[in-house]
This record gives structure tokens, C-alpha cells and sequence, in this order.
């Protein structure tokens, strides 16, 4: 028995296949195998996830077919405007390579209503509606005397609230029927979603015979098939597959001006659009972030869609978000790197009267330039300017050493944020797209004489092992990508501001036309995009200071990495209650230091909110002891406690504390 749920209002579909009890065992399970291969792949290209539970796709096997409650944050209009099309399609092309007791044809019904489950099961008055509709004599007779795999019929209410009035429903491929099964009576709907109904013929008046005899003459010299052709019946256009594109903000507008121009040429022999692409742009680390988890639904509110391509920046996000994938396991998400699309290096950007006669710059000179904002979580071209800022910083050192923290520090305090224009004294380490756009006039593209780092903005397509292949998404998908590499799609990127696949730059004055030196980051880009958000981190600070002058000498130099930061100084007496009056005075946001030269005995004091981070410094010997305040400190709040006497040594263990990435 399982848990019984409450009432909710609900679009269901239920499937009955037609000749099931007729076929062997070996027909039948080929039939069950092909109509949830059909299901599954109908419901994953209408952008439906097929699941199992409750709150998604629940569905109940009936044996000779089944019925599927359809979430309820999904559309009337794409359930009956689209599946019904999609399944025919992916019945078709079962039944074309099936033997003849494996064929299917399928009748359907479209209902909505309260349903409920009780634990054993699910009911509700629009239920049985569908079933009985199933069983209509009406839907029988329209799969028995014309062709094709589909029948679909819907309640006559179904069809008034939603179907009528719905041009993206085709209410006119609908007609009326009587139905009369057991306690149903009334009438219903029915349309050939594979095989539309012929278009009603006018009634012409009835002509004269003289009439009849000249049309009769001047056809004479016609065919006798231009005399008994018909036109033919009009068939509507299969619902074109959906492809989701993860653009960043970077070549946003370039991409979705190409979606747009693909999507109105990739059509099929008979006019039909074959799909629809929707862009959409989220920061690179929120990307990379729910690739790695695997784009849950919990994604779908805060990221958009699902992706089915993905457009970074730089090949190191692809990196990263494989990696964590690898790292948690996950084998139901492949990121298939397809090659790049376009190119732009990564250069320094300065007003023209620092510009050198040459246009470059060695790193190793970047701490004289006062930067815009580095954000490596908003774009991949910002993830490269983090890599560069904390390998010109740091050098040859590690990002484990224990002065890379403070060094990192103190160059985040170095940059500024907002706009650099109409700044005639900052730089920008960004794309050469960015720099050397119309739009910032005001900057002059400098090169790294050492080299620099390629933003390669590769395609990646998102494909799901958990789930049927679609193989008309991957259709479109490479269509896409082939439509992106093409000339008009080359050219678009140039004309953005981009080189394009083979390093041509488009006509820009200001950038160098020949491919520059590309070299390899030092550091690992992940774990440079990790230890300059938390050097960023904007996060203040409480001093606690025992009013000695090693320690006030010791809280300065911590002050001028975090300005303004408050402080709060104690004596003997009153250590035991500093932590809470930082707290009472300063709010439990900021994490506290303490910072002493005595080793104050432990005393009583008040514990308040044992969340907080407290890290305590000591500049002497046994300053920490588990006997002393500050030990008591350790053992109450989260947090660490070092000793040094070496005042350089202790702002480091300081910065690393506070500034180190975990």
C-alpha cells in the first residue's frame, strides 16, 4: 500500500493499443516495449520529464495500455497542441520497423479533473471519463475505417475550456461525436492528429446544362488526371522539436539573432519548421554549478530550462563542470565538447594615455593598473581575468602557500567596481570583444608581451543517459552548430566583435589582426575562481582587541585588509564577554577576531549563538590552551586559534582565516 495523497486537479492522458489481446506473448511484450519507447521519447521532446512520482508524470500501467497524469505546471495547450503529433511520429517510426504482431495503433484520451490517491491507487470522475471515452464506439469505428496510428478523443468539456479557443490546438481538425458507454452519455471530440480529416466540399448551386456543356468542351484538351485530381488534404505540421541554448551573456545577442535566423530555415522538405531554439544566459559559475548537479528541478525556477547546448566562455568552465560531475558520480548528464565556434584573447584594456606605442604589457607590471571589478562567477572572460590577476599576484607561488591569501587580499582592494568609462585613470582585464567594441571608446587594447589566454567558446551539447536518445533534437542540434560554423553565422560573429573559428578578426581599428601568443593558465582555473571570490569576499569583520600595543599594531594591519572594520577592546576582566558584545553591538553577521598578547584564564561568560565564527590570534606561547579564554573560545564558536609571536606570520594565519578559500 503506498501513501495516500490528497485531491489535485490534474490533465490526464490515457492510452488504449488497439488489437492488443489478439497478438502472442511475443507480440504483446513487443507492443508494451515500443508504446513506452513511444511514450518516453514523445513526452522528453515536448520538453515533459517522464518520471514516476506524484507531483510529475505519475503513470499506471493498464496492461493494453496505461494512463499518465501530466504535471501540473504544464500547459494545456502544448499537451494537446503538441504530444498528440510527437506520439504519432514515434509510433510511426515504431510500426515501420516492427513485425506485423508488433504494430501499434493507439486510441487516446484527453481529460482534466480532481484525482486522488488513496494508496492503492488513483481515482477521480475524470478518469473514468477518459476510459469510457477509450471504449466509445465513436473512436473505435475512427481507428477501424481510416488509416493511420493516433486516435485522440477529448470530453466535451476538455474541448470548450481548452481546445476551442486555442489556435495552437487546431480546434478545426476536431469533430463532434455521440458518446454512449455505461453512465457516459453525451458528446465528445475527436481529431487524426497523423491523418487530419478532409476539408468539408462547398455546396455550388446545380448549373445549367448549356453550362455544363462548354466547361465540358474547353476541358477537352486537359489530362484526365487535371479533370479528377482533388486538392490534396492539407496535413498539419508536426510540432518542431525544442532545443535549449546556454548562452553567455558574452555572445548572448550574437547567438539569439542566429536561433532566430536558423529556426526559420531549418525546415523540412514540406515547409514545416523542424524546431524551435530558446536562449537564455546565466552567470558561469551558476552554470557550471547546475550542469554538475545535473540541472534538477529545483534549476528549472532559479537557472530556466534545461539545456540541450551550452555556449561558455572559455573551454575551463567545460573543465570544471566534467569534473564535478566525475567527482559526485553522476553518469546521467554528457557534456560533449564539439569544437569551438569563436575566439577573442583576453587583453588589458586602458585609456589611451597609458597606452604604450607598441600596445603592450608585461604581467608582471598588471599591480600598477587600478582594474575594474574581477568577478569570475559572472562570465568565463571573467574567470580568465581572475587566473590572470592570481597568477601576476602570486607567481610562481601556490595558492596553498600561506601568504597567498593576504596577497590576494590586498590586490581585490586593489580594483574597483562600476564602469570604467569615463574613468581616465582604470583598466579592465577583459575580452578583446569587450575592450574593443564601438562602445567603449575611451580604452585601448593592450597585449601581453609573455602571452595570453584564448577564450575558445566551445560548443558543448547536453545530452541525458537516463533517457531515450532524440534523435531529432540531436538532428537539430548539429544542424545548429554547423548554422553557428557557417559563413552567416561566422560573420555575425565578427561583425559582434569576436574572431571567428579560424582566428579572422572582423574590421575593428583598435585590435591587432594577427592570432597573439596563447599560453597556459599557471594555476588551476577552478581553484582560482574559488580563492579570488573568497579574497573578494565582502564580508566584514569584528576586532576584538586586549588594548596591548602587539596587539593593537596587530589589529591595524588587519584593519587595512578589511576597512572599516569596528573594533571592540577588552581587558582581563572582561574577556570572557567580548564575543558577545561584538555580537550585541555589531550583529552576529560578521565573524570575530581576538586578538591578544596574554593568556587570560578562562572565566564565565555568556555564549551567544554558537554560529558564529570566532578565530582567535595569540602573540604568545599557551595563548591558546584549552585553560585560557581563548581556548574557550575555540571550544564554544566554530573557528580556529593559532599562536605566533611573528606579527607577519600571524596576519597571514589572519588573512588566511578570513580571505582563504575552503
Amino acid at each position: 500500500m503506498g501513501t495516500p495523497r490528497p485531491a489535485v486537479h490534474r490533465t490526464m492522458l490515457a492510452v488504449d493499443v488497439s488489437g492488443f489481446g489478439a497478438r502472442g506473448r511475443t507480440g504483446q511484450e513487443a507492443v508494451r516495449r515500443g508504446l513506452y519507447e513511444a511514450l518516453i521519447r514523445a513526452f522528453a521532446e515536448c520538453g515533459v520529464p517522464w518520471t514516476d512520482d506524484w507531483d510529475g508524470t505519475y503513470h499506471e500501467d493498464r496492461g493494453d495500455g496505461l494512463f499518465v497524469l501530466i504535471p501540473h505546471d504544464v500547459p494545456n495547450g502544448r499537451v494537446v497542441g503538441s504530444l498528440p503529433h510527437v506520439l504519432a511520429g514515434q509510433l510511426r517510426k515504431h510500426n515501420k520497423a516492427a513485425a506485423p504482431d508488433a504494430v501499434i495503433r493507439l486510441r487516446a484520451a484527453i481529460t482534466a479533473g480532481e484525482v486522488s490517491n488513496d494508496g492503492n491507487g488513483v481515482m477521480g470522475d475524470g478518469l473514468v471519463l477518459a476510459f469510457r471515452l477509450l471504449e466509445s464506439t465513436a473512436l473505435r469505428e475512427e481507428l477501424r475505417r481510416r488509416p493511420g496510428e493516433l486516435a485522440l478523443i477529448v470530453s466535451d468539456r476538455f474541448f470548450r475550456d481548452v481546445v476551442r479557443d486555442d489556435p495552437v490546438c487546431d480546434p478545426d481538425s476536431y469533430r463532434e461525436v455521440a458518446v454512449d458507454v455505461k453512465e457516459v452519455r453525451g458528446k465528445a471530440w475527436i481529431s487524426r492528429p497523423d491523418h487530419p480529416k478532409a476539408q468539408p466540399r462547398r455546396s455550388w448551386p446545380r448549373p445549367r446544362w448549356s453550362v455544363v456543356a462548354l466547361v465540358g468542351l474547353l476541358a477537352v484538351p486537359l489530362s484526365c488526371d487535371a479533370l479528377a485530381a482533388r486538392a490534396p488534404e492539407a496535413v498539419p505540421c508536426p510540432e518542431p522539436v525544442q532545443v535549449n541554448v546556454l548562452s553567455s551573456a558574452e555572445k548572448a545577442d550574437v547567438v539569439r539573432g542566429l536561433a532566430a535566423d536558423f529556426a526559420d530555415t531549418y525546415r523540412d522538405g514540406t515547409g514545416c519548421a523542424r524546431a524551435r531554439v530558446h536562449v537564455t544566459s546565466r552567470p558561469s559559475a551558476a552554470s557550471v554549478a547546475a550542469l554538475g548537479r545535473g540541472w534538477p528541478d529545483l534549476d528549472l525556477a532559479t537557472n530556466g530550462p534545461e539545456p540541450h547546448v551550452w555556449l561558455p566562455d572559455v573551454r575551463w568552465e567545460w573543465d570544471e563542470a566534467v569534473r564535478v560531475l566525475r567527482d559526485t558520480g553522476r553518469r546521467d548528464v554528457e557534456l560533449l565538447d564539439r569544437g569551438t565556434i569563436a575566439h577573442s584573447p583576453l587583453v588589458l584594456g586602458v585609456p589611451p594615455n597609458r597606452a604604450p606605442a607598441d600596445g603592450s604589457f608585461h604581467w608582471r607590471d598588471l599591480p600598477a593598473f587600478r582594474l575594474a571589478d574581477v568577478d569570475p562567477s559572472a562570465s568565463g572572460a571573467g574567470l580568465a581575468a581572475a587566473v590572470a590577476v592570481v597568477g601576476a599576484e602570486l607567481g610562481s607561488t601556490a595558492l596553498d602557500d600561506p601568504t597567498a591569501a593576504r596577497r590576494l587580499r590586498e590586490a581585490a582592494l586593489r580594483t574597483s567596481p562600476g564602469p570604467v568609462c569615463p574613468d581616465a585613470t582604470g583598466a579592465v582585464l577583459a575580452s578583446e570583444r569587450a575592450v574593443g567594441r564601438a562602445d567603449l571608446p575611451c580604452l585601448t587594447p593592450l597585449y601581453p608581451v609573455e602571452g595570453t589566454f584564448d577564450l575558445d567558446h566551445p560548443f558543448v551539447e547536453v545530452r541525458r543517459g537516463n533517457r531515450p536518445p532524440n534523435e531529432r533534437r540531436q538532428a537539430a542540434v548539429a544542424a545548429f552548430r554547423e548554422h553557428l560554423l557557417a559563413d552567416g553565422g561566422q560573420s555575425a560573429f565578427r561583425r559582434a566583435g569576436f574572431r571567428d573559428a579560424d582566428w579572422n578578426p572582423g574590421v575593428h581599428e583598435r585590435v591587432r589582426h594577427d592570432k597573439p601568443e596563447l599560453v597556459r593558465p599557471a594555476v588551476d582555473p577552478a581553484a582560482a575562481r574559488a580563492a579570488w571570490r573568497a579574497a573578494a569576499d565582502p564580508t566584514g569583520v569584528v576586532l576584538a582587541v586586549d588594548g596591548s600595543a602587539p596587539a593593537r599594531a596587530l589589529a591595524d594591519r588587519v584593519a587595512a585588509l578589511a576597512p572599516g572594520a569596528p573594533r571592540v577592546e577588552f581587558t582581563p576582566a572582561g574577556a570572557a564577554d567580548v564575543v558577545a558584545e561584538a555580537v550585541r553591538r555589531h550583529g552576529p553577521e560578521r565573524p570575530v577576531v581576538v586578538i591578544t598578547a596574554a593568556t587570560t584564564p578562562v572565566r564565565p561568560g555568556a555564549v551567544v549563538d554558537r554560529s558564529i565564527d570566532v578565530h582567535g590570534i595569540g602573540l604568545v606561547a599557551g595563548a591558546c590552551a584549552a585553560t585560557t579564554q581563548l581556548g574557550a573560545f575555540a571550544a564554544a564558536y566554530p573557528g580556529d586559534c593559532a599562536e605566533s609571536a611573528d606579527p607577519d606570520r600571524a596576519l597571514d594565519w589572519v588573512a588566511d582565516r578570513l580571505w582563504g578559500a575552503r
